[in-house]
């Protein structure tokens, strides 16, 4: 029994030296590798993944210090490094800056650079290769300017009869300073500040304004990305007015009472229009008047256009409506003219002071008249009364001239087309003593003589 105890006992102790010397054996071989890699083969490639390429955007980084850099196509780049085996293991993506040069850019534009890629720890390595190899990078000058802003509510309606008034609908502040590369800042034409709230009034209300939009001349809207507001945060005024559609209509001027303005037939280009006051409290009327017209001035081919906002800013009104005008047309269908010629005879004083004696000392009037083709070839110079009326009128000279109204009884539907003066003489009336007076004053002194 005691033999083969010895036997193990050998085994034993022979195993336990063989794995000492394979341990020995490995040892040996790695530091015979190292050494020889050493020798042989002292640097080593290594790559390293998204290494920042470093320019920041909005940066002055040229030779030219009005440039800045607007953008560019590259984040980061992959590096492929060759160096020492026993530094280059500490380079990774934390201990490499990519960048380019941007040392020789003087003007503005689009550039295509080479990346170039250094050490921010001081191990040394040789660039085998970066990809991509360059960058395209944008050039511009950076610069603020003031702009006005205007307001804008999309999603705000108005109850019935209400709207808005569109001259005191305004933003607070109204101006804003937009900051950016001048390419970008040359395409703003119009600032809003916007509120996307919904909601529907019925008097004036404040909105806080959402975002602010650019907009082109061609109203294309303008990507904000590469500019800055010195704010964003607008007040809106929204001033709601109640808006009524009225009808209009001219006022015919110097027409006799016998003529019957219907008779004139005139057409305008719209018959109604939508106006809202300035002042809540004055009652908007049913018909607008628009503007006057001498009958005189009513010709067959007779047109006339009406300045509307003009009008409507003289009575304290605003227009709601698209129309801008309104012309007014005389319908020449049936109607006619043709002159005649009256004497002084026909032509009367009215209203004239007591203390002078008017006489017109015009001979003949050729006047022109108007009206139904087939009335107006019956008008005699008996049919027309020519009227001057001095009521009010305030003369200071023996001889003057003054305005005729001409009228016909006989045909309220013709009318004069002729403004004419008359030539008028005014004397002193004179005193005259009755014979009654004298006898009564001759008596008196003879009695007075007894």
């Amino acid at each position: 029994m005691k033999i083969p105890d010895t036997i193990r006992e050998i085994f034993r102790r022979k195993s336990q030296t063989n794995f000492s010397l394979a341990i020995y054996s490995v040892f040996i071989a790695i530091l015979v590798w190292f050494i020889v890699s050493l020798t042989l083969y002292p640097s080593v490639p290594k790559t390293i993944e998204k290494v920042t390429l470093d320019l920041a955007i909005g940066s002055t980084a040229t030779s030219d210090s009005t440039l800045s850099v607007i953008s560019c196509d590259v984040q980061n780049v992959k590096v492929k490094v060759i160096g020492s085996r026993t530094q280059i293991a500490n380079i990774d993506s934390d201990t490499l800056t990519a960048y380019v040069d941007t040392d020789n850019i003087y003007t503005t534009g689009r550039k295509n650079l080479p990346i170039k890629v250094k050490s921010t720890n001081g191990i040394e390595f040789e660039v085998d290769s970066i990809k991509p190899a360059t960058a395209e990078v944008v050039f511009d000058k950076y610069e603020s300017v003031q702009f006005p802003v205007q307001p804008k509510i999309p999603n705000v309606t108005f109850d019935k009869n209400k709207t808005l008034n569109p001259n005191e609908f305004s933003c607070e502040p109204n101006i804003v300073t937009i900051t950016g590369p001048s390419s970008q800042i040359k395409k703003i034409s119009t600032v809003y500040a916007v509120s996307n709230r919904e909601m529907t009034l019925d008097s004036s209300h404040v909105l806080s304004s959402d975002e602010i939009q650019l907009f082109s001349e061609d109203n294309t809207i303008i990507d904000q990305s590469s500019v800055s507001f010195d704010t964003t945060s607008f007040l809106i005024n929204i001033p709601v007015l109640t808006v009524k559609e009225v009808g209009v209509y001219v006022q015919i001027v110097n027409a006799p009472a016998t003529f019957d303005q219907n008779s004139l037939n005139l057409q305008m280009s719209t018959n109604k229009i939508k106006i809202a006051s300035k002042n809540s409290q004055t009652e908007i009327p049913d018909k607008l008047e628009i503007g006057k017209i001498y009958l005189s001035a009513i010709t067959p081919d007779y047109s006339k256009t009406f300045n509307i906002d003009q009008t409507l800013e003289d009575k304290n009104c605003i227009n709601m409506s698209d129309t801008k005008s309104i012309t007014v047309t005389m319908n020449s269908e049936n109607i006619s003219k043709r002159e005649i010629t009256i004497d002084q005879s026909r032509v009367n004083i009215s209203n004239a002071p007591d203390e002078y004696d008017y006489k017109v000392i015009t001979q003949n009037i050729n006047l022109e008249i108007a009206g139904d083709a087939e009335t107006i070839e019956k008008i005699t110079p008996n049919d027309i009364v020519a009227d001057v009326n001095l009521l009010n009128s305030n003369i200071t000279e023996d001889q003057f001239t003054y305005d005729v109204i001409f009228s016909f009884p006989k045909y309220p539907d013709v009318w004069a087309i002729t403004d004419y003066k008359v030539s008028i003489q005014r004397t002193p009336k004179e005193t005259t003593t009755s014979a009654e007076e004298m006898t009564v004053s001759t008596t008196t002194t003879t009695t007075v003589s007894e």
